[in-house]
């Protein structure tokens, strides 16, 4: 009776950690390779931003990027001469925020080449506005001058 008791425990552990149908299949569709054709701006003017603490917006034009679903790990790699370039390590995770909402709370931690955490206490928590098989626009929302301000991260899929 114990080893019952132990059983359904797990069991309904397992239930209410597994992702929804939803989620699974937005991770899916994340799935695979992309270029970040442009950062912009939910404000009109002109801005020099710097995403991820890592390089200015400029620098992520036509950045590659390459989501994996399956183990939550992805990759981006600068590639304009005028910045540091070279590829970054990251963990990620789309949660949907509500049942069926299809309103997905993104986040980004950077990781080492062995998927091991650079700074436990730093990630980077962002929204997924937009997601079809082709398309998909993260947005992060901060602070300017008092009021939220979002900076678009627009994507198209490729085929490397």
């Amino acid at each position: 009776m114990k080893k019952l008791g132990i059983i359904l425990l797990i069991a309904t552990l397992f239930v209410s950690c597994s992702l929804s149908k939803v989620e699974k299949s937005a991770r899916k569709t994340v799935d695979g390779n992309w270029v970040l054709n442009s950062v912009t701006y939910d404000a009109q003017g002109k801005f020099n931003t710097q995403l991820f603490n890592d390089a200015t917006a400029s620098c992520f034009t036509d950045s590659q990027w390459f989501f994996r679903s399956n183990n939550s790990t992805g990759t981006y790699n600068i590639t304009n001469s005028d910045c540091s370039t070279g590829v970054r390590n990251f963990r990620w995770a789309a949660n949907e925020m509500g049942k069926n909402s299809g309103n997905f709370d993104f986040t980004m931690k950077f990781t080492d080449a062995k998927k091991k955490d650079l700074d436990k206490n730093t990630g980077f928590r962002m929204n997924l506005r937009y997601l079809n098989d082709n398309t998909m626009q993260i947005t992060q929302t901060i602070q300017f001058e008092g009021k939220p301000f979002n900076i678009n991260l627009n994507f198209t899929r490729t085929t490397l």
